[in-house]
């Protein structure tokens, strides 16, 4: 650890060393641009491919669940137990990350979702599905996505949401490009045929993911013209103001107490445990301006097995399954802070409305006495209006005048507004204009994703927290689904339903609302700890 903590803070390679003064090791900073290119334009990749499974689902094995003469009970157990692992497994990323490598367990991923796909295409009955769908299809597309969020902030500083417009839009992408491609592969090839070729086309994710490189190796020498970062630990507990001013010098008292020079510990979990503390207070007291040692993305590759650790390597298994497990323990400690429970949640509420909506417009249409055509060219206006806000705002977030807070509650508005308007629509056009309104919403709020989790929980948490965010959403979506369900069946009308997710978005932006005071208390709480 010490020896890569070295080597990370020495100069690059070819650097001129006169340019680092003497008395200080050189720092490093984010590479925002070069090599980040290629990162953003493997997320982009990565997003298009595996949120083709999901989308695609219906286009895809509808006609075999309807020939098998499977109920729809059954259907909605294999899409839903897809959607419960996808959440699940996002709390898996950071632990197997740091045990495997980013890459290693990208690749896996995508050789599983390529698996599933092919095999769910050759499935003998419906039950198979159970396994290549929503278990090899739900864990590697959790996986791949918490990987793509994760890998490419690091990159970034000023360039980020310029960045994260490659990252946001390659989910709209899918549903534009495959859906279409797949119902063609569909008439021209059968099921076996599609799936086959769409397992195939899912393969192209290995390229994807070997553009993941790990950040250490393009890290740029520090220099003072070069732009501060905000990512820093206590930058993400201050509000603007405050963060502003220089952050005071922080040493723990066992610091204080025991000097500078102390044996290193033995075990390599304390040593990392160590590293990651000085990192965050070194960070804490640089204002963040230095991608530091410690931070949790600069060891995010598995770490090589010492001739001893081999020697005793009879319960490798046991000992992975400790470590990972322990792993998870740390990362579920985020919770403690209130940005943190700020984001999981409304992002659940969120989702749940986003998700029920869509479901539920083409029965809302027909209600109307409107055609299934008609609902569709409504989800398919919300989905081109929603791709294009993406494009059009994740760049904006780059200006020193944006906020990320408002756009989130913005974007929660007009999700709001959307399904109010199609509460009270009665004519086509109304529930068209319903359709763009609530694709402005998504666009706002969902292009934020990123950039809102590494501004207020910093680039140390952003893993963790994305775990969190998955964990909240296999708790909400099988609980809150199926209450707005309830509730359809119990008033016999959509527009309750539909007046229950209005109620949801709005308490999201009421809990945003929050999001400085639940900054000025985590600040309160970090200095209290380390003091």
């Amino acid at each position: 650890m010490e020896e890569q903590g070295d080597a990370i803070r020495k100069c690059g390679e070819g650097q001129d060393k006169d340019r680092c003064p003497a008395s200080a090791p050189c720092k490093s900073r984010s590479p925002d641009g070069g090599w980040g290119w290629m990162v953003a334009l493997g997320t982009f990749i990565v997003n298009a491919l595996f949120f083709s499974l999901p989308y695609c689902f219906g286009i895809l094995f509808s006609g075999f669940l309807f020939e098998n003469g499977a109920s729809s009970t059954t259907t909605a157990w294999i899409y839903n137990l897809f959607l419960l692992l996808w959440n699940l497994s996002m709390i898996l990323v950071n632990p197997l990350c740091q045990e495997f490598g980013t890459r290693t367990v990208g690749f896996t991923c995508v050789l599983m979702a390529s698996l599933g796909s092919i095999l769910s295409g050759y499935a003998p009955s419906v039950y198979f599905l159970y396994f290549s769908f929503s278990v090899l299809g739900g864990l590697s597309t959790g996986l791949s996505l918490g990987i793509a969020f994760s890998v490419l902030p690091p990159y970034y500083d000023k360039n980020s949401g310029k960045a994260n417009t490659l990252l946001v839009a390659g989910g709209p992408m899918a549903q534009v490009i495959f859906a279409p491609l797949l119902r063609y592969l569909l008439d021209f090839y059968g099921l076996q045929g599609a799936a086959l070729i769409h397992g195939a086309i899912i393969l192209n994710g290995l390229v994807a993911v070997s553009l993941f490189h790990p950040v250490r190796w393009h890290l740029k020498p520090w220099s003072h013209e070069a732009p501060q970062t905000q990512h820093g630990t206590l930058q993400t507990l201050m509000p603007r103001d405050k963060a502003s001013s220089p952050a005071p010098s922080v040493t723990p008292r066992s610091t204080q107490a025991s000097g500078a020079s102390q044996p290193a510990p033995r075990n390599r979990s304390v040593q990392r445990l160590r590293g990651s503390l000085s990192g965050s207070l070194s960070s804490m007291a640089s204002g963040g301006s230095e991608v530091s040692a410690g931070l949790a993305f600069l060891a995010d590759e598995g770490e090589e097995s010492t001739p001893g650790d081999k020697a005793r390597g009879k319960n490798v298994l046991c000992r992975t399954l400790l470590r990972v497990g322990e792993r998870i323990r740390t990362d579920v400690g985020v919770l403690r802070q209130c940005r943190c429970v700020i984001l999981a949640v409304t992002i659940t509420l969120t989702q749940t409305t986003f998700l029920n909506f869509i479901m539920m417009l083409p029965f809302v249409a027909k209600a109307a006495h409107h055609s299934l055509e008609d609902a569709a060219r409504c989800i398919a206006l919300l989905g081109v209006t929603n791709l294009v806000t993406r494009l059009v705002v994740s760049p904006l977030s780059d200006c020193s005048m944006f906020s990320i807070r408002l756009s989130v509650m913005l974007g929660y508005l007009l999700r709001a507004s959307g399904i109010a308007v199609a509460v009270l629509s009665s004519e086509l056009w109304q529930l068209m204009a319903a359709g763009v309104v609530f694709g402005l919403g998504l666009g706002f709020s969902l292009s934020m994703f990123n950039l809102a989790i590494v501004h207020y929980m910093g680039l140390d948490n952003l893993r963790p927290t994305i775990g969190i965010v998955g964990l909240a959403g296999a708790v909400g979506f099988p609980t809150l689904g199926p209450l707005i369900g309830l509730i359809r069946d119990l008033t016999s009308s959509y527009s309750v339903s539909l007046c229950v997710l209005v109620a949801l978005d709005l308490l999201s932006a009421a809990l945003w609302l929050l999001m400085p005071a639940a900054q000025a208390r985590d600040a309160r709480r970090a200095l209290r700890h380390v003091l």
